[in-house]
């Protein structure tokens, strides 16, 4: 016996050459899909036209594309450059960023987005471009710092200073930029302002040393008899004696640093005094210590030049050399040894 179906499917052969047979809803749906997938009239689903699991409907997906390399996106404003891999114009892409060196192509919206991209984004302080975090710095490497810096978090930080010398700006760019013995900023170490004192330095880095009142007596200078030197103006007018000069040098009127008692001396014998450092007066009575003199040429200080003359037995004292040298060839005096070193001003 003949099925109805099998009887459709005869009849729809027959027609074949006509071209008039067509399935209709009566065939097995197994049927039709068979017969569909033998002739393939059929590229997916018959029920809503959609492809087929796993099709790819070419001819769609082809017109959504906008370009295939950057001529396609001339005249397009602001998307001037093609993404290949999706088919469409935009402002930049990560491998050809056309950003201002200032901003960055970011690669998640394919836009310039805020953060430098090279060093020509930067300038002043931070002329380095960190490209990974995408921000300005002064430095991504050791030899972009000064001698004696290396790079840090973007810094350059000073590893080591001469003596004497500090980084105390914390800026690397300038270096060891603060002298210690001058700076009166950075006085002996950073942000330090030390106060004056009577010590033979320059305690607070002003270029003068003990710059201030009290520290150094004048020492006046006599002649008469001999010639004679104190601390007390009266004195030096006194007995006989004519002053010649007030405040001929000075000396310290306390003991400092660098510095030693300087005597006077007196010899009733002959009359005559000296001054000296040696505590024994050299066989003469000692009076006193009239101040402290240097014992070298620090804050300053000048030499004291020492002479003596063998048939008056004057001991002469003078801070010129000129005068030291014109009462040697003119005046019989002989020269000694230096008295040591005294000053020309009461401070600085």
């Amino acid at each position: 016996m003949i099925s109805r179906s099998n009887t459709a499917l005869f009849a729809c052969i027959l027609s074949v050459i006509s071209n008039s047979c067509a399935l209709t809803e009566e065939l097995p749906t197994d049927v039709r899909r068979a017969d569909a997938t033998r002739d393939g009239s059929e590229a997916g689903s018959l029920t809503d036209g959609a492809p087929a699991d796993g099709a790819v409907d070419v001819a769609s997906f082809d017109a959504r594309r906008e370009c295939e390399s950057d001529p396609d996106c001339a005249g397009r404003a602001g998307r001037p450059v093609c993404d290949p891999v999706r088919g469409r114009c935009v402002a930049c892409t990560p491998s050809m960023d056309r950003c201002d060196p200032s901003d960055h192509c970011d690669p998640a919206t394919f836009t310039c987005a805020p953060g430098c991209r090279a060093d020509e984004g930067c300038a002043g302080a931070t002329p380095r471009c960190d490209t990974a975090l995408r921000r300005c710095v002064e430095c991504t490497r050791t030899d972009q710092c000064p001698s004696g810096a290396s790079c840090a978090g973007g810094r350059c930080m000073m590893v080591s200073c001469p003596m004497g010398r500090a980084d105390c700006n914390r800026n690397a760019m300038d270096g060891c930029e603060a002298d210690l013995a001058t700076d009166p900023m950075n006085c002996g170490a950073c942000a330090t302002q030390p106060p004056e004192q009577c010590n033979t330095r320059d305690d607070n880095c002003n270029g003068r040393c003990d710059d201030l009142g009290g520290c150094r007596i004048g020492v006046h200078r006599s002649s008469g008899v001999e010639h004679f030197y104190t601390t007390n103006r009266m004195e030096a007018g006194c007995c006989g004696f004519t002053v010649e000069a007030e405040n001929f040098f000075y000396l310290y009127g306390a003991m400092v640093p660098g510095t030693a008692p300087l005597y006077r001396c007196y010899s009733p014998a002959q009359g005559r005094h000296l001054l000296t450092p040696d505590a024994a007066c050299e066989g003469f009575t000692r009076e006193g210590i009239i101040g402290y003199i240097g014992t070298s040429a620090a804050c300053g200080a000048t030499p004291l030049y020492r002479l003596h003359h063998p048939g008056t037995r004057d001991n002469f004292y003078t801070t010129s050399s000129a005068e030291r040298d014109n009462a040697v060839m003119r005046l019989g005096y002989q020269a000694r040894e230096l008295a040591g070193y005294v000053w020309s001003a009461p401070q600085g």
